[in-house]
């Protein structure tokens, strides 16, 4: 029998209404999450995922929290539904979710986390302005030897690689301008700069992760109940220790997500379910593992009460 990996959307996500539905039909099990998101990041947190704008919602502060309080009262419904993941992976900020869906952490202590990480992200952007671009159509290796190359103009790095073709490149400006001509004189199919003012997963957010790391000193860590892919290693983990390391060298690390999916394949997983806002993950584990992939995605209880129906129907 086949495993149900969990997987949970990072920041570029989230959209307005999102959770509205939920609130409908679970007003208790949103308030209690989307509640501890507003004190923990002192933000209307709520009020901006259901009413906008977006241009609020999109702030690195706003966004990180926003869609992990939202993932997670999803995560509780699927569960209640019956539907159990056996293990779990999440894209960037989705790993803190997945942290917490596995156990490792507490609701509790994650959005004090997420909080602090989507308020150093933020400052980031002012106090080391750097950007990212997506690559599509030239293999990782290439991309890195055009990396080292346009590093003469400024620090560039691989830093989510989200599909054999499909990889972000972040660092200093000029290095990823430099890096974007590059692509494009090497064949590219397309290069597109992503709206962002910082260099996500690079070295750039060294500053950033030394405070995580302090602040997760703070935090009481358990061994997951199922495993987590690490983004930075690409492997999964099963010890608190080992959750908490991921969650820091991920900071300032590529993301893996080629081998997350496929450290998920490996052990097990043939269907994947995608809990919260959007339908990224799902689309590239389709695009990683092969098109006829089981994997959905939910972002309503209709969704997970349709989706739950299906496994029950394979099943018989």
């Amino acid at each position: 029998m086949g495993k149900l990996a969990f997987l949970f959307p990072g920041q570029g996500s989230q959209k307005v209404g999102m959770g509205t539905d939920l609130k409908e039909s679970h007003p208790e099990v949103y308030e209690r999450y989307l509640s501890q998101a507003d004190e923990a990041s002192g933000v209307p947190i709520s009020r901006y995922s259901l009413e906008g704008p977006m241009e609020s919602l999109t702030e690195t502060n706003v966004a990180q929290p926003a869609l992990f309080a939202l993932s997670l009262a999803l995560n509780e419904v699927a569960r209640d539904r019956g539907l159990q993941p056996e293990m779990v992976a999440g894209h960037s900020l989705g790993e803190y979710t997945a942290a917490v869906a596995s156990g490792a952490l507490s609701f509790e202590d994650g959005i004090q986390l997420v909080s602090l990480r989507g308020r150093l992200m933020n400052e980031a952007q002012t106090e080391r302005p750097g950007t990212m671009a997506a690559i599509i159509g030239l293999p990782i290796e290439q991309l890195t030897d055009i990396c080292e190359t346009a590093s003469a103009a400024g620090t560039v790095a691989p830093a989510n690689l989200n599909t054999p073709s499909q990889i972000v490149v972040s660092g200093e400006v000029s290095g990823v301008e430099r890096a974007m001509e590059l692509a494009q004189e090497a064949g590219a199919e397309k290069v597109v700069r992503l709206q962002v003012g910082a260099a996500f997963h690079s070295e750039l957010m060294k500053p950033a992760q030394a405070k995580m790391a302090e602040a997760m000193q703070d935090v009481s860590w358990s061994d997951p109940h199922v495993p987590m892919a690490s983004n930075a290693s690409g492997e999964l983990v099963t010890s608190g220790d080992h959750v908490r390391e991921a969650l820091i060298a991920q900071i300032a690390s590529p993301v893996r997500w080629v081998d997350c999916a496929q450290a998920l394949s490996s052990a097990g997983a043939t269907t994947f379910l995608e809990v919260g806002p959007g339908r990224v993950l799902s689309g590239l584990v389709k695009q990683i593992l092969g098109m006829e992939t089981e994997s959905s995605a939910v972002d309503s209880a209709a969704k997970i009460e349709s989706f739950a129906a299906s496994q029950t129907a394979a099943v018989e």
